[in-house]
């Protein structure tokens, strides 16, 4: 079974959100936009440690729309459908059996919904189960079976890469004279084997930080074979909820051929500090299900919040390219463009808070052909990976507008990273799919064509997909040919004739001028010739039009359009 929906309201920083759940499920969002709100909502409705979570007034979330007054009511509701059909015969899930919904597919689902809500100033707190229509199903077993449901998927919690560097309870680990191996031999009596081998685990991940040349490979083995014990234990390395249809094309597991992630760990390329993250995550998740031990039909839900946090790239990736491996529903919150360059682009969820909700965009399946999805992944996702994260972008056609706009924005006084525009080239990787890709992920763009034949092509795309949207609102067309030849037009013959060495009086058309300029100089020279230009006279050497359109890409980022 897996988790297919959450969808809350009234809870924290959230007053309404709908989510969809994949295998892999990636969230980036700005901050205070409620990608914490979720996770906590997560961690209440499957706490690893098996308890109820007891709701208090902090939990309500507050309408400043509306004079900051504080909602009365919270609702969190988990929509978990069938992996295949008939898994609902399974043993695990047998006790379920009158709580399960048919629907047109052969998947059966099931709803799980907490409530809460405040009178006289007491809070009062439901669960149940619901059918299709959103009615309560009376169940006696009702509180059992949402207990059940905890233990069978918890919530695995790792809330920052600080946490793969280590045990977190240092002190539970005996008197940490760093002893390696020995220190196995004086574990308390009481301890159950599971805690045995955790600490002999706990022992060497410390030893790895504060002394690794005094770790032997056979410790590191030793700990590794520990670390098998516990998997066995506490999750099998055998897919559990994998679906068919996930694409894993950009994902840095297709390189590899071995089937349990563990046997990363063995390779004898793989650095020991390496090993120290890679062992410290799996003993963080393992110590981040909370005081219950999981049991054997226990199938976790890993959430991992940004887990690039304090670790170097390339620690990053091979980080990464484990947690990929490890067969269990998967959550991942990150700010990090490099991560988000490898994941599947669908599995990207970018949150954005409205005034009345706050909204998920991501890419629908099948939105973009092979061929597409191949252009965008080489010239957005591996050269411009932040473009992700941005709030708009400025579409240009070529590489002196990129130069050039962006000088143009400082200039001008506006700061772009800082306002979240990206400029991108569009010419090679396509115009339509980044348009698509845009209004998936909730991204404002504007696109600048030239004014020859093949911007007026552009132009065109652009026209045919902007159903009722104003054409100003999205599209500049150059009244010349190309930027260099509206330049000339505006201002800047000067400096072309200059960059030509033509004469002042010299009869040459704008045309072969600007050939020859363009000979002289690689167009990105060009354009910081133009940028030179402009300095050494005044800013009203930039044209009105190039003016308005940097106006128009920043107050679109500000969600002023």
């Amino acid at each position: 079974m897996q988790l297919q929906r959450i969808e809350i309201s009234g809870f924290r920083g959230i007053k309404r959100l709908s989510l969809a759940f994949n295998e892999l499920t990636v969230l980036i969002g700005e901050n205070a936009w409620g990608k914490s709100s979720l996770l906590d909502a997560l961690d209440i409705a499957l706490s690893p440690d098996a308890k109820f979570h007891t709701f208090n007034f902090d939990d309500f979330h507050i309408d400043y729309s509306a004079g900051h007054a504080k909602m009365k009511h919270l609702s969190i509701i988990l929509r978990w459908q069938e992996d295949y059909p008939g898994e609902h015969k399974a043993r695990r899930y047998r006790s379920f059996s009158p709580l399960w919904i048919d629907t047109l597919h052969q998947h059966k689902i099931l709803y799980y919904q907490i409530t809460s809500s405040i009178k006289d100033d007491k809070i009062t707190t439901i669960r149940q189960f619901l059918d299709g229509n959103g009615i309560p199903i009376y169940c006696e077993d009702g509180e059992k079976l949402a207990h059940q449901l905890m233990i069978l998927h918890p919530i695995v919690r790792i809330r920052d890469a600080r946490r793969l560097r280590g045990p977190r309870e240092e002190k539970s680990n005996g008197n940490g004279n760093g002893n390696g191996n020995n220190s196995d031999n004086t574990a308390d009596k009481h301890l159950t084997e599971s805690q045995r081998i955790q600490r002999r685990l706990d022992n060497t991940c410390r030893r790895l930080m504060t002394r690794p040349g005094h770790v032997s490979q056979g410790e590191i083995r030793s700990s590794i074979n520990a670390l098998h014990i516990l998997v066995d234990h506490y999750f099998a390395f055998t897919p559990h909820n994998q679906s068919h249809g996930f694409d894993r094309a950009h994902l840095p597991e297709r390189a590899q051929y071995m089937v349990n992630p563990l046997e990363q760990l063995t390779q004898p390329q793989v650095s020991k500090q390496s090993r120290l993250v890679l062992m410290g995550l799996l003993n963080a998740f393992i110590r981040a299900r909370g005081p219950v031990e999981l049991k054997r039909l226990s199938r976790p839900i890993l959430l991992l919040e940004d887990p690039e946090a304090r670790l170097h790239p390339t620690i990053l990736h091979q980080a990464w390219t484990f947690i990929t491996q490890m067969p269990m529903q998967k959550i991942l919150t990150t700010n990090s463009p490099d991560l988000c360059s490898v994941v599947p682009l669908n599995s990207i969820n970018k949150l954005i808070r409205k005034p009345d909700k706050t909204q998920v965009f991501s890419l629908e399946n099948n939105i973009l052909s092979l061929d597409e999805e191949r252009r965008v992944t080489f010239h957005l996702r591996v050269h411009r990976p932040s473009a992700l994260f941005s709030r708009a972008w400025l579409l240009v056609e070529g590489e002196t507008e990129v130069w050039l706009f962006n000088e143009l924005a400082r200039i001008c006084g506006y700061n772009l990273a800082a306002e979240g525009v990206q400029i991108i080239e569009f010419a090679q990787s396509g115009l339509r799919p980044l348009i698509k890709i845009a209004r998936s992920l909730g991204v404002e763009w504007h696109m600048v064509a030239d004014g020859d034949m093949a911007g007026k092509k552009y132009a065109e795309t652009v026209r045919r997909l902007l159903g009722t949207e104003s054409e100003s609102h999205r599209l500049t067309v150059l009244p010349k040919r190309d930027i260099e030849h509206f330049l000339f037009h505006h201002g800047f013959e000067p400096l072309f004739r200059e960059l030509a060495h033509a004469p002042k009086n010299s009869p040459l058309s704008a045309k072969k001028i600007i050939q020859r300029a363009l000979k002289h100089r690689a167009k990105p020279d060009v354009a910081l010739a133009m940028i030179k230009y402009i300095d050494e006279n005044n800013i009203d050497c930039v044209p009105l039009l190039l003016r308005w359109i940097l106006k128009r890409i920043v107050a679109m980022s500000r969600g002023q359009s």
